[in-house]
Order: C-alpha cells, then sequence, then structure tokens
C-alpha cells in the first residue's frame, strides 16, 4: 500500500545518502594521500648541496656569507613546514620561493639575477605550498646554470580574469618540445634527480587534484631563447576540500 511504498522511498533515500557520503569520504582521503604522496616527492638535492655550501664557506672562513645562508634556509624551512598546512597564502609561498632564489643565487656565485614583478593585492589568496619552488629549480637546472652570460629569471604574479597566473622566465639554454613534453609528463615512479624535472610534474598534478584540470602548468619553450612556465591557479580565499 502507500505506507509501505513510502516507507520504502524513504529507506531507499537515506542509503543513498549514506553511499554518497562514504564515497565522498573515500575520495577525499584518496586525493589527501595522493597530494601528501606527491608533496614528499620535492627534490631533496637542495637541501644536502646548501648544507655543503655552507660548511665549504665556513672552511674558508667565508663567514657571513655562511651566516646568510643559514638564516635563508631557515626562512626556507619555516614556510615549508608552515606547522602542518598544505595550502597557504601566497604572501608566504612567495617569502619560500625568494629564500630559495637567495640561497642558490649565493651558491652559483652571482651567475644570474632574479627580479620579482608582483600584485600585491593578490597575496593573501591561497595556494598549495611548494608550488614555485620546483619551477624555479627547473629555471636554474634547465634554464642558466650551464649559460656563458648573465642569467636571468623573472617571477610575475598577475591578475588572470578571475584566477591568478603565476610566471617564471629564464633567458637560458631553452629546451626542444620534447623536452616539454617529458617535464610535464613524468612518470612519477622514476627517481627524481638534479632538474629532472619531476618537480614541475607534481606541482601540475597537485594544482588539478584540487582544482581540476582547467588549473595547473603550461611550458613555452624555444632553444637558445629561454623558457617561461606559467602556473594558473583559482583565487581561493579559504581552502575547502572537495
Amino acid at each position: 500500500d502507500f505506507k509501505v511504498l513510502t516507507e520504502s522511498f524513504n529507506h531507499m533515500e537515506k542509503e543513498i545518502s549514506r553511499l554518497i557520503h562514504e564515497n565522498y569520504e573515500i575520495s577525499l582521503r584518496e586525493k589527501e594521500t595522493q597530494l601528501m604522496a606527491l608533496t614528499m616527492q620535492i627534490n631533496p638535492h637542495f637541501l644536502y648541496n646548501t648544507l655543503d655550501s655552507i660548511i665549504w664557506m665556513i672552511q674558508g672562513k667565508q663567514y657571513e656569507g655562511a651566516g646568510k645562508m643559514v638564516s635563508l634556509l631557515a626562512r626556507f624551512f619555516r614556510v615549508a613546514l608552515s606547522k602542518g598546512k598544505d595550502i597557504i597564502p601566497l604572501r608566504q609561498e612567495v617569502e619560500h620561493a625568494t629564500s630559495y632564489l637567495s640561497i642558490q643565487n649565493i651558491r652559483f656565485q652571482d651567475k644570474f639575477d632574479f627580479e620579482l614583478n608582483i600584485d600585491e593585492s593578490l597575496m593573501e589568496y591561497l595556494c598549495p605550498k611548494i608550488t614555485i619552488q620546483p619551477i624555479l629549480e627547473n629555471a636554474i637546472y634547465h634554464g642558466v646554470e650551464n649559460m656563458f652570460g648573465d642569467g636571468e629569471i623573472i617571477l610575475s604574479i598577475q591578475e588572470h580574469g578571475e584566477d591568478i597566473c603565476i610566471e617564471v622566465s629564464d633567458n637560458g639554454e631553452g629546451m626542444t618540445e620534447e623536452q616539454v613534453e617529458k617535464i610535464l609528463h613524468h612518470d612519477i615512479r622514476k627517481t627524481s634527480g638534479k632538474g629532472s624535472g619531476v618537480g614541475v610534474y607534481n606541482v601540475d598534478s597537485r594544482i588539478k587534484l584540487l582544482y581540476g584540470e582547467n588549473y595547473g602548468i603550461s611550458i613555452q619553450s624555444e632553444l637558445d631563447e629561454g623558457t617561461t612556465v606559467k602556473i594558473l591557479l583559482p583565487k581561493v580565499s579559504e581552502y575547502v576540500a572537495e
């Protein structure tokens, strides 16, 4: 009768609601696990090389330079740790990026200059932690490290319609289309190495997991001309896991 039909319908509705909730929870946990795995793949070589440089400076009695490196490294890791947060304000992400550039500039003995072109009004929007640094690493090792002349890296953060565009440009060696494709579709299971591009792939994967396929990384590069990497992010003021 009608009463039985109504009870059956209500039961079915509750069961569907329960299953949707369970699937949502499973999907959320899977996404968080993927994000954690990707974050942990950030290249550790930078830390080892920086500590080696500090030791080398101390042995050479370059105490002022060594002290500056230690101070920059402390800033770098303060932001990297971010009290366990995975999503941080762009202002902190930029601090992390500039600390990295400053350290590398000392290590490479001023082999490159870097310039910041940043819209301050965007600095309180949120960004996945360690988004910019792997792109800068790529610009150094694929771009300016082996140049004969002076290298230049420009970090720009500007509004792009309703979104935010983070751009890293260098005047380095550039890459072929095949190299660009390899970086953008890097096999995450391969061992990370210096300048391998795995960090770029990881950043792109993390952004797409968080915000969808419309966001992430694009690369434009020409041999002997340089490379521009663009990161497109939505304007997010409060992080809500999807």
